[in-house]
């Protein structure tokens, strides 16, 4: 199974028709650039070739998101209903915010610098008249308590849809996106950005011309959000600039004229690129790097990837990659030297793997196992 991971109206709305001028009316193919282009510059990472199990905690979950100095790990709980901050150097749980009654974790996030926490719910009933079923809460990591909540949306969301549920933080802290987008439910379309000190609704990129998506992801200096739509399988790769509230590119990754379905997205540390995993939903996988100002393509690798990979992961720090399944099993690339070194035995991935994080600096791994436990690895 492939892995696929997953609004805010401004006092002056964007119009759909001005909304329609700002999108380039032809994508961008991933076409190489003919043009010489110099190699851009990455600080150099430790090894993957001999990782080694940090950790092991005794509990489960569906997201998980990592602490910016890697010493903490938040979760949405083993049943969902309680967001939950571990430590990973005692391995006991620190702190837990229970949700809503009625309420459903299926997304959190930690503030880079470290204040806050966010969690993203939904009910599992039917909506009232008086009840939003969507909600998104911030909690004072330093007080323990509620900062504000806020309802989203009154249309019910199934289980079955969690999947394009996300919640980001911005690198500096100071904005928070979210996403509920599904095939079932149209009706939130796009990616809310939130004043995170404030809880008020800043802007909304423009998803109501798709369907739904299903990732997005901030550049390091926040002032760009790349979100990944989906359209009758089609994937495409938007750039949209926070500061002017324009689309900036539109990205589609194509291999030998066929589109190919991107399933996560990185910027680079230095701010110069974007790179996307995509795959064309039969044998081969591929990673993309696109330059960020003209949305010219750097680089394409194909991943030697047979068809049953079910494990398709990119680093924060644009320079490693996971793939794998149970029938290749599971290995650790590198994009530069396009080196892969197999997970340990002891360590590797197992039947039923559900969710895989990196941590910000790309130096460890949470990978939830089907036997109630989350293995932290460097």
């Amino acid at each position: 199974m492939k892995a696929v991971l997953l609004s805010v109206l401004v006092s002056c709305a964007i119009a759909p028709q001005a909304l329609a001028q700002q999108i380039p009316k032809t994508a961008i193919s991933a076409k190489p650039n003919s043009s010489k282009t110099a190699q851009q510059k990455t600080a150099p990472t430790k090894s993957w070739s001999n990782p080694t199990l940090r950790i092991s905690l005794p509990t489960t979950a569906t997201k998980l998101k990592f602490s910016k100095d890697g010493k903490t790990l938040f979760t949405n709980g083993a049943n969902e209903q309680s967001a939950e901050l571990w430590s990973l150097t005692s391995g006991k749980r620190i702190s837990a915010f229970p949700a809503t009654p009625g309420f459903t974790f299926c997304d959190v996030a930690l503030s880079p610098d470290g204040q806050f926490a966010a969690g993203l719910m939904y009910s599992g009933y039917a909506p009232t008249s008086t009840k939003r079923n969507i909600e998104l809460l911030v909690w004072n990591l330093k007080t323990g308590q509620s900062q504000w909540v806020r309802p989203i949306q009154n249309h019910a969301i199934k289980p079955a849809d969690t999947q394009f549920c996300q919640v980001e933080f911005s690198p500096n802290s100071r904005l928070l996106a979210t996403s509920i987008t599904t095939p079932s439910n149209k009706l939130q379309s796009g990616v809310r950005i939130w004043n995170v000190l404030q809880g008020t609704l800043q802007q909304v990129t423009p998803g109501a011309v798709v369907p739904y998506m299903n990732r997005f992801a901030f550049s390091p200096d926040s002032s760009v959000l790349g979100f990944v739509t989906k359209v009758k399988g089609n994937s495409q790769l938007h750039l949209w600039n926070l500061n002017t509230r324009k689309l900036q590119a539109k990205l589609q990754a194509v291999h030998e004229g066929n589109l190919l379905s991107i399933i996560d997205i990185v910027f680079s540390p230095n701010q110069q690129d974007v790179m996307a995993f995509s795959y064309d939903g039969g044998i081969s996988n591929y990673i993309s790097r696109w330059q960020i100002k003209t949305g010219k393509l750097q680089r394409k690798s194909e991943l030697s990837i047979d068809r049953t990979a079910s494990l398709l992961a990119l680093s924060p720090d644009g320079q490693t990659y996971v793939y794998g399944s149970d029938v290749i099993g599971y290995y650790i690339g590198n994009f530069q030297t396009n080196k892969s070194f197999p997970f340990p035995q002891s360590l590797s991935p197992t039947s039923g793997l559900t969710r895989m994080v990196f941590s910000p600096d790309g130096q460890q791994m949470a990978i939830v196992s089907n036997n109630q436990t989350i293995n932290v690895i460097h």
